[in-house]
């Protein structure tokens, strides 16, 4: 039953991210940069998981990632996924967060766009590029008021 709840509410957040993209969606305002480094990469039938970890400013400190690819198209170029984060700064503050969006694969980069929302409040919108060769991810995220 939780499975299924993760997977409408992931459903229902990639439509309205969509939505919002079809409307010509800019992310504008403060934004901070989120760098990580591919830490695994595996893949099933139907799925491909990604971890990741780096430090990032804005008070998060040493953060890790893990991600769930699911494709939506035969080609296996788009889709969705779901993931989880977890931080911990200098002074031993740890925040969660779940993680959900879309992506879409050109060659070895994909390109991500990502709602989360985290354990203290806080709730971002970030795109990001993951060059699946060099091991990489790059994020530019934009808190949301």
């Amino acid at each position: 039953m939780l499975i299924l709840k993760r997977a409408l509410m992931g459903l229902m957040l990639c439509s309205a991210a969509l939505t919002t993209f079809a409307a010509g969606f800019e992310a504008k305002g403060d934004s901070f940069p989120a760098e990580f480094a591919m830490t695994s990469w595996t893949s099933s039938a139907t799925t491909s998981s990604l971890t990741a970890e780096g430090v990032v400013g804005e008070g998060y400190g040493k953060v890790y990632l893990s991600y769930e690819f699911f494709s939506t198209t035969a080609d296996r170029l788009k889709g969705n996924f779901t993931g989880s984060l977890r931080s911990i700064n200098q002074d031993g503050d740890l925040v969660a967060a779940s993680l959900q969006g879309i992506w879409k694969r050109e060659g070895t980069m994909v390109t991500m766009h990502t709602l989360d929302a985290f354990s203290n409040g806080d709730m971002i919108y970030a795109k990001g590029a993951v060059d699946l060769f060099n091991g990489t991810l790059v994020f530019e995220a934009f808190p949301i008021e």
